[in-house]
């Protein structure tokens, strides 16, 4: 691995925000996840044809969420408490009470089917060898073993 540090711009940010810990991480997230994040959303919806919304980055609730104090933002390991609290008597108890569901994707069927080759070619390709960011015999490595079904490293292959 090459002298690049890949977290550079998140410590520079938290190293910029005001507040206690949870001020300055939440502070790291905004400048630098969420606008990824966002992007990502805004490419996808486009791309589908769908004309999708974002109602909690309204900036004026966003300004108020950040000026909280922490301590109602997270309360032990419950997450979102404010926002919990607001919609208690709005939501039902089953959807207030169950577990965060993602969006998955079959990323290991994609990887190890239709799109293996197309993602070998990514992280194996000339350009990938080129930056000298990786090993490419640990890579290589890992889309052996994950084309073969030995191991699960979609994530990392995903990631690269």
């Amino acid at each position: 691995m090459t002298s690049f540090n890949p977290y550079r711009c998140e410590l520079e940010c938290f190293g910029d925000a005001p507040g206690g810990l949870l001020e300055r991480m939440s502070y790291v997230d905004l400048q630098t996840y969420l606008v990824e994040l966002l992007m990502k959303q805004d490419q996808m919806s486009m791309a589908a044809s769908v004309e999708s919304r974002v109602p909690f980055l309204d900036h004026r609730l966003v300004e108020r969420a950040a000026a909280m104090p922490g301590r109602y933002k997270l309360r032990g390991w419950r997450t979102k408490a404010v926002l919990r609290d607001a919609v208690r008597d709005l939501l039902p108890r089953e959807i207030m009470t169950r577990r965060k569901m993602g969006f998955p994707v079959p990323l290991g069927v994609w990887l190890r089917g239709r799109y293996g080759t197309l993602a070998e070619s990514l992280v194996l390709g000339p350009r990938a060898r080129e930056r000298g960011l990786f090993d490419p015999n640990f890579v290589a490595r890992m889309v052996r073993e994950h084309r073969a079904g030995a191991a699960n490293h979609a994530d990392r292959l995903w990631l690269l």
